[in-house]
């Protein structure tokens, strides 16, 4: 089978996600992109993945185009691939319905605020949000890819989330920081006073973790 254990690792990354709470019954879906073949392994449409086998997640290349596999793939491929077609350097995506972010979504605003260290140290200042367009459609694809730029994050508008990074696990990494930081700020706005943090600090505070975090490989 073409790419097993990495359609086995999308498998045990949307368990993970689903035991966790971020995504309700199959919505959400999940990819990564082999750095090796530069193909991408991407949840199928509608399927409960407490059932996936490898063999249900479809491999395509970056343009969509079905290489191995039999089901439907997500009806949000198109936001995957293309993310994946201006970013090299993002090798993993992850999109969640998780609650706290999703409904930072809805609001009328143009991004979530931010408020704690993590979510600074994330994407270096508020969360962008793309508007809403219609699930599933070209418009969505291009304007959350748009959106999202060079970050790891973005909220889309009346959906839910996408991260995008080095991998799919850093891609879940970043989305369980992101719902935290989503429930944090909707919590601190509910006690009122809230202490902003400037995209200035923000930036700083990304720009220090990037450089100095973790162990040198």
């Amino acid at each position: 089978m073409l790419l097993e254990k990495e359609r086995g690792h999308v498998i045990e990354i949307a368990l993970q996600i689903s035991d966790m709470k971020l995504v309700p019954l199959t919505f959400g879906n999940y990819s990564l992109r082999d750095p090796e073949s530069d193909l991408v392994c991407v949840t199928p449409s509608g399927m409960p993945y407490h059932t996936l086998h490898p063999s249900d997640i479809v491999v395509m290349d970056v343009d969509g185009k079905v290489v191995d596999g039999e089901r439907r793939p997500s009806i949000e491929t198109p936001l995957h691939t293309g993310i994946y077609r201006r970013r090299p350097d993002v090798l993993g995506i992850v999109h969640t319905h998780s609650t706290f972010c999703t409904a930072w979504a809805c609001r009328d605003i143009d991004g979530m605020p931010c408020v704690t260290s993590e979510s600074a140290d994330l994407v270096g200042g508020k969360v962008k949000l793309a508007k809403f367009c219609m699930p599933g459609s070209q418009e969505l694809a291009d304007v959350t890819a748009e959106t999202i730029g060079q970050d790891k994050a973005c909220l889309m508008g009346n959906h839910g989330a996408i991260c995008a990074d080095k991998s799919i696990d850093a891609a879940l990494k970043d989305a369980i920081i992101l719902e935290e930081g989503a429930k944090v700020a909707y919590y601190s706005f509910q006690m009122g006073n809230v202490n902003i943090l400037t995209d200035q600090v923000a930036n700083a505070m990304h720009e220090d973790t990037v450089k100095n975090y973790g162990q040198i490989m």
